[in-house]
């Protein structure tokens, strides 16, 4: 019997798109109080402001779009999407452009109507692309033979944004790898063996200089406080500006420190967002941007666990572990329990590619739900 098509929102996964929603939402009220003290006369929002908005739009747009295609499509089409990623990475190599305070790491592409970081499309390619690869060989996934090639697959993401200076961005690749492997079940030895690993090449990487400049500085800073206060300068007004926020806040545009015109908090439109939640909003509107995004965590880990599939449970779970890892690095660097490595709020903190990136990928997600469900209620499956 003919299954009946019940349109293009029909089976949408309406809990994780509304979730995603309300924390852009929150986000951009965070981003535009964060900016209201640089705006100049007439001008109504910033372009920072703008440019989340736009890829907000943009990217539930594109959310949708993609919750439409039975994930199996796009997960074969892994070779296409891995090689595209892999070329645009490159392509930022030779032609990517710097933040000013950034000189080194040539990470964005300029594309004149705004700049693109391709380290977070990136990240949505090895997804695909590694969940895929742990599905094809789920059944020997223990093996040393299996291994070795899964280390390397990991590890191409991971040195293509190291040589276009973005360290953050390969911790998180890092984690994600882990964390795929971990929900694949392969051997705690093999994860053992991993770690002692990283913490011998750090060693070398340290003793040897790799790790240098405001990168070492940032590291030696934390066990150092005192003789490095100029380095954890940010870090400690974001502390200071959410404590003074007690337990309600201060006022939506009115924190003193949010709301200073000599950038008291440096980059809390970004990378120390929850600092303007904590001023503003006190300890009751951090706890809801965490709350918020656990939820929507949690949301994705459901999904996969409801999955038809490996692959399907494998991608949410990679989606999953991507935004847990963005979130605890950015926290974990706004209260200086980590240093500072650029890592931005996912859906809270200003730039337009990571919240674009972020719905595709939640695009994703609602595909597996929707498929998962009835595949009556999509537009694109396979038979």
């Amino acid at each position: 019997m003919e299954q009946k098509k019940i349109g293009f929102f029909g089976g949408l996964d309406f809990v994780t798109i509304i979730t995603a929603i309300i924390a852009s939402c929150y986000g951009l009220a965070l981003v535009y109080s964060a900016t209201y003290s640089s705006l100049s006369d007439g001008q109504v929002i910033s372009s920072d402001v703008r440019s989340m908005l736009v890829s907000v739009i943009g990217g539930i747009v594109v959310a949708v779009v993609v919750s439409n295609i039975d994930y199996e499509i796009i997960s074969k089409l892994w070779p296409l999407i891995a090689a595209g990623c892999i070329a645009l990475m490159i392509f930022t190599f030779f032609f990517g452009v710097a933040p000013s305070e950034r000189e080194d790491a040539k990470s964005w592409l300029d594309l004149k109507i705004f700049y693109f970081q391709p380290s977070e499309l990136l990240k949505v390619g090895f997804i695909i692309s590694f969940s895929y690869h742990l599905d094809m060989v789920k059944d020997k996934i223990n093996r040393i033979k299996t291994i070795i090639p899964l280390v390397i697959h990991g590890m191409i993401p991971i040195i293509l944004v190291v040589i276009t200076g973005d360290m953050g961005s390969a911790l998180i690749f890092l984690i994600m790898f882990i964390g795929m492997l971990f929900f694949a079940k392969v051997n705690i030895g093999y994860f053992v063996a991993g770690i002692c690993a990283i913490i011998v090449g750090f060693a070398v990487a340290w003793k040897t200089g790799l790790i240098s400049g405001i990168q070492r500085e940032r590291i030696t800073a934390l066990f150092y406080p005192d003789e490095y206060a100029d380095v954890l300068y940010q870090q400690t007004n974001a502390k200071i500006a959410m404590g003074s926020g007690g337990w309600f806040g201060q006022g939506y545009l009115n924190g003193s420190m949010t709301q200073s015109t000599d950038f008291t908090v440096p980059e809390n439109q970004n990378d120390m967002i929850l600092s303007v939640a904590g001023e503003e909003f006190g300890y009751i509107g951090t706890l809801a941007v965490i709350l918020i995004l656990l939820v929507l965590i949690l949301i994705v880990m459901n999904t996969g666990l409801k999955a038809r599939d490996n692959v399907g449970y494998l991608m949410c779970s990679g989606v999953s572990v991507m935004l847990f890892a963005q979130v605890l690095i950015n926290v974990g660097m706004e209260l200086s329990l980590l240093p500072v490595i650029g890592i931005t709020l996912p859906l809270f903190s200003a730039g337009g590619s990571s919240s674009l990136c972020i719905y595709l990928a939640l695009g994703l997600e609602m595909s597996i739900y929707r498929f998962s469900k009835s595949q009556s209620h999509a537009l694109f499956y396979t038979e």
